[in-house]
């Protein structure tokens, strides 16, 4: 199963205000990052840190009050600075910000998970097609609107995630594929995708922008919302 919680930023900083504020849910390494940006990206930054600690410590069964204690991982496998993907033991994680919108997700260990969230922009920017379109993709996307194109991104970027290698890859070279499983519509890579992200699934997930949740195996998806995160146990 994977665990979902989708939110705004407003939202986490209000209500893990009634619990002592944001700060009291997240590592010191969290809140320099989050100090490292300036406005709105720390804010951003901060709110999904918070949302992820705590989803993660509702997976784990620890009262919210141990999200900060739970050790999390950002090492970035290629550099080595604080800014890779999120890690911590016996779970997948991934998280993603835009503008407003918080999206993060938790998994088993076994399961390799990618999660993407897009604000609609105004306009697709220039160059689009080639850099996010695979060739086959195309042709029947000519009719398709703003919202259909920036859900192909979101979908793209979340399988990059889940398979780890994030935009080392460019997505126009990944094809998908649709398959329906318990009348939900996934989509596999193809068999000429890049190795690194065959074997990935991806779905959208519902909301008033562009959200998708990439995973290695196709397995239920669980909404979780706020209240329950912050609620004690």
């Amino acid at each position: 199963m994977i665990r979902i919680l989708s939110t705004t930023v407003p939202a986490v900083l209000e209500e893990s205000g009634r619990f002592g504020g944001a700060a009291s849910f997240v590592a010191p390494e969290d809140l320099i990052a989050a100090h490292a940006r300036r406005g709105s990206h720390g804010n951003r930054t901060l709110a999904g840190r918070v949302a992820l600690r705590l989803l993660l410590a509702h997976a784990l069964g620890e009262a919210p009050a141990r999200a900060r204690d739970i050790p999390v991982e950002r090492t970035c496998e290629r550099c080595g600075a604080p800014h890779g993907r999120p890690r911590a033991p016996g779970v997948s994680l991934s998280g993603s910000t835009s503008e407003d919108q918080v999206l993060v997700a938790v998994a088993a260990q076994e399961v390799q998970v990618g999660v993407d969230v897009q604000a609609l922009p105004t306009r697709l920017w220039p160059g689009f097609d080639a850099a996010v379109l695979h060739p086959r993709e195309r042709t029947p996307r000519q009719a398709a609107g703003l919202p259909s194109a920036i859900a192909v991104w979101t979908r793209k970027e979340a399988l990059l995630k889940a398979a780890g290698v994030g935009l080392q890859i460019n997505p126009s070279r990944i094809p998908l594929e649709s398959r329906s499983e318990t009348g939900t519509t996934w989509w596999s890579t193809a068999r000429d995708a890049p190795e690194e992200t065959r074997g990935l699934h991806v779905r959208d997930l519902p909301g008033a922008v562009p959200r998708a949740v990439a995973a290695s195996a196709i397995v239920p998806v669980h909404d979780i919302d706020l209240a329950s995160v912050l609620s004690a146990r």
